[in-house]
């Protein structure tokens, strides 16, 4: 049996690792960023511009939890965030995108699981 390698690039390296998974999700998903967030709304890893993305992560404890809309963000320009919740080794983190279309629900589900993949590895 052949095994087909369908990722382009990899690293050993977790931080390299989490960015490609993330600049994957970004280009599939046709997103204007993606980033990993901590619960104290840092950036753990991101993908796109570095202003959005702190942005992102910033509002992404807060997002994760929000029953009503969010009001407009500056630099996002009323763009559609999304954020879902993982936790890994007892860490809540949050993945959160702005942009994207309809499919954006699978691709982060499918973002989700290689970004619990990537850091239960350490």
């Amino acid at each position: 049996m052949l095994l087909v390698e369908r990722r382009l690039r990899r690293s050993e390296q977790p931080v390299v690792a989490l960015r490609y998974q993330l600049e994957h999700t970004r280009e599939r998903g046709r997103l204007e960023a993606v980033v990993l967030a901590s619960e104290e709304g840092l950036p753990v890893a991101a993908a796109g511009d570095p202003g959005i993305c702190a942005e992102l992560a910033a509002v992404a404890p807060w997002l994760s939890r929000a029953i009503f809309s969010m009001p407009e963000l500056p630099l996002l320009r009323g763009a559609a965030l999304a954020c879902r919740s993982l936790r890994v080794h007892g860490q809540r983190l949050y993945l959160v995108t702005a942009g994207g279309t309809v499919a954006r629900d699978a691709l982060l589900a499918s973002s989700v699981s290689g970004l619990e993949r990537i850091l239960a590895q350490n």
